[in-house]
């Protein structure tokens, strides 16, 4: 088995690190790309929550029902969201669109709570956290959340957002394993022509000498492509690194959420406290009312 792994590499080794090459690119395309869309739809949702977060603040509008109030701010949030990638078909759907020529294409359940609209959907389906007056872990919130969004998780539909980052991230250190790794081969199979070499007669081990010339070269060019690659690798995920991107935009969301909680209890909790407020100058005039009551009584019996 040894043997034949050996084999292949001393003959594929280059071809090998060049084919993870590509398949890195390819993941790393994607990736970045959906980061890209990622930070877009992220930042137009917490932009625009804040606007209306704002705006209710500046217009004292109350919040009476919780729910309702979710519903509404974030259904105006999702109408202002970029349009997110969408497979249409032939299945039955909650929701349908219109095409240019007029005529309507289904879209499916997955598609749709991935689409726009899946973010609010998403927050609306945790929105008993905003009833309860303890704050929640913002963290776990948010990653409940965004977890759901397969824009999010997945890149290509099918491959973990995590797993591909943490691929990139081993690739340059595995090119360079596998340089070394292609040296060892080289060394490995060039030091055996050296006993075969006749110094005495060089011309007549020429071909020996050729061989050995070959796997000293092999082993100092898998060495090279493992560096090359390593560097183009690192210097990629330098520039534009996945993983700080995205905790960014979750630190953004996170942010959103825990402004979004905070202003539903300051409305909510005023709302109470002036109806408390009510309540007690309520009684107590009642109270001054029944006594003026007493004294008046009294004052007309004496009299």
């Amino acid at each position: 088995m040894l043997e034949l792994v050996l084999s292949f590499f001393s003959d594929y080794l280059i071809e090998f690190m060049g084919s993870c090459m590509a398949i890195g690119l390819v993941f790393r395309f994607a990736a970045f790309k959906a980061a890209k869309n990622d930070n877009n739809y992220y930042s137009s949702f917490t932009r625009e929550l804040e606007l209306n977060v704002e705006r209710d603040k500046e217009e004292n509008v109350s919040i009476d029902d919780v729910d309702r109030y979710l519903s509404e701010t974030l259904g105006k949030v999702g109408k202002k969201l970029p349009q997110r990638s969408v497979r249409f078909g032939n299945k039955k759907s909650p929701a349908e669109t219109s095409t240019e020529d007029g005529h309507k294409k289904s879209l499916s359940l997955r598609d749709y709570v991935a689409g726009r609209q899946g973010l609010t959907s998403n927050i609306l389906s945790e929105s008993s956290v905003f009833h309860n007056q303890t704050p929640p872990n913002f963290t776990e919130l948010t990653h409940r959340i965004m977890s759901q969004d397969p824009h999010w998780t997945k890149v290509m539909k099918h491959f973990p957002i995590d797993s591909v980052s943490r691929m990139l991230d081993m690739l340059p250190g595995l090119f360079i394993v596998l340089g070394v790794f292609g040296t060892f081969i080289g060394i490995s199979m060039a030091l055996p022509e050296i006993a075969k070499i006749d110094f005495d007669d060089l011309a007549a081990s020429e071909q020996t000498i050729n061989a050995f010339v070959l796997n000293v070269t092999y082993a100092m060019k898998t060495s090279i492509a493992g560096i090359f690659l390593s560097m183009i690798l690192t210097v990629m995920n330098t520039l534009s690194p996945i993983r700080q991107t995205r905790a960014r935009v979750f630190k953004k969301v996170e942010s959103a959420l825990q402004m979004l909680w905070y202003h539903v209890q300051q409305e909510t909790n005023k709302d109470k406290s002036s109806e408390f407020v009510n309540t007690k100058l309520l009684k107590v005039l009642e109270k001054l009312e029944a006594r003026l009551d007493k004294e008046s009584k009294h004052n007309d019996e004496a009299a």
